[in-house]
């Protein structure tokens, strides 16, 4: 199981469509959720920040092994997702990875997490 928390700077100028992208996520939550089985993708989540007035997000995600990456989904919001990617994703700015040091769940959680979806 590999858990990450990456932050990636939005391009100058592309923040409203950013927005945009985050509101479409939003609204097709549970086509987002539909996508999670094939990633091995436990949990996900995307944060908002904003530093010395440019704007970033970040994704913080539990996925499991051997995970199918996003690029090669059939699924419409997939490639939706990835479009805005391409386009307000600042590929110029090193993305900033957290170092994961400890994770604190529930029993149940865990017990979730390491059942997998094989099962």
């Amino acid at each position: 199981m590999k858990t990450e928390f990456t932050t990636f700077r939005v391009k100058e100028g592309k923040e409203e469509r950013a927005k945009a992208w985050m509101e479409i996520l939003t609204r097709r939550r549970l086509e987002c959720v539909a996508t999670l089985d094939r990633e091995k993708m436990y949990y996900e989540s995307i944060f908002l920040s904003y530093r010395e007035g440019r704007m970033f997000l970040s994704w913080y995600s539990v996925q499991g092994e051997d995970g199918r990456d996003v690029a090669s989904s059939e699924h419409e919001i997939d490639k939706i997702h990835l479009e805005f990617w391409h386009e307000c994703i600042d590929l110029d700015w090193p993305p900033e990875d957290l170092t994961h040091v400890v994770s604190f769940v529930p029993e149940f959680v865990q017990k979730a997490i390491d059942k997998g979806f094989d099962s």
